[in-house]
């Protein structure tokens, strides 16, 4: 069993149009400055555990209710069990939906052989160049690692939902056009950029300094190209 740090009963925004739960997996291979789940990457077991049967439990009173569960963290893909968790909730009659850093597509190679995932979250963090440095892995190889997991993901058909949190201490405006046109030459069609949170996050000082606004954002993204969005903090799409 997959090691169940926190349940979100019901949203209506983790899995775009669908009505889903979301599960929080503890631990994190990646230290990104603006996580606004600390806890889940330090200290996992200072949460509390939601175990097997309680959550399966859940779902079974919430058939016909809810279209899926969006399996997120922390990094989901830490666990062992994460194969054999996604297929019984598959088993149970809802969709799945996992959220991903990326970093070990031979996880998802796994779980799209056995057919346990319906869409895919992948935080794409930086352009190439600066992927470790900004995502704090050990790991000098980690963009590969990503690059192969939207490959492996685009090639799936499989829903994709390719999304970057932006603080404008982290990413200049030519770091977005970099990324972009990384995402283009892999495939990527569509993009979200996320604006930052300022919740309680890793690194405490950026909540302090300014960020893009709104506006700002929606501007740069008309100026990168097609299929550029915008997500507000309410998790709205704010340009069409």
């Amino acid at each position: 069993m997959i090691d169940i740090r926190g349940l979100q009963t019901f949203s209506l925004i983790d899995y775009p149009g669908k009505i889903s739960c979301v599960v929080f997996t503890g631990g994190c291979n990646f230290r990104c400055p603006f996580c606004h789940n600390p806890c889940l990457v330090f200290d996992p077991a200072s949460q509390p555990k939601v175990t097997g049967p309680h959550f399966f439990h859940f779902l079974e009173t919430r058939k016909r209710r809810l279209d899926g569960v969006v399996i997120s963290g922390g990094e989901p893909t830490l666990q062992k069990d994460l194969p054999e968790f996604a297929a019984k909730v598959r088993a149970e009659g809802f969709l799945v939906k996992l959220d991903t850093n990326g970093s070990h597509p031979e996880v998802l190679e796994q779980l799209l052989a056995d057919s346990a995932l319906n869409a895919f979250g992948i935080d794409y963090k930086a352009p190439a160049s600066r992927y470790a440095e900004l995502t704090g892995a050990e790991d000098a190889g980690v963009y590969d690692r990503v690059r192969r997991s939207l490959e492996l993901a685009l090639s799936s058909g499989a829903e994709l939902d390719v999304r970057t949190t932006v603080h404008r201490r982290l990413l200049s405006e030519e770091d977005l056009s970099r990324m972009y046109e990384e995402l283009r030459a892999l495939g990527v069609t569509r993009w979200v950029l996320q604006q930052y949170n300022p919740v309680e996050v890793i690194d405490d000082e950026l909540s302090a300094l300014p960020t893009y606004s709104d506006q700002e954002l929606i501007r740069m993204a008309g100026s990168l190209g097609s299929g550029v969005h915008v997500r507000g903090l309410t998790g709205r799409i704010l340009n069409f």
